[in-house]
């Protein structure tokens, strides 16, 4: 078995370290992004609160219904 994986990474070794590289952009993008969104939630909630509760009374009145319907 670990002969296996050695042969895989003797082979594969260059790409495996592209993913890598490739998946840690991707994961510091989606923080920035999250980042960036919650700021935006954030600033909505203090610009529109009345909206905002609005918004989130109705969303758990249909996951209440949804969880009910169960």
């Amino acid at each position: 078995m670990s002969d296996r994986i050695q042969d895989y990474s003797a082979n594969y070794g260059p790409q495996l370290e592209q993913v890598k590289e490739q998946a840690l952009i991707y994961t510091a993008t989606a923080r920035e992004r999250l980042a960036e969104g919650s700021e935006k939630i954030r600033q909505y909630i203090v610009n529109e609160p009345v909206r905002a509760m609005g918004i989130a009374l109705g969303v758990g009145v249909l996951m209440g219904w949804l969880i009910k319907r169960r």
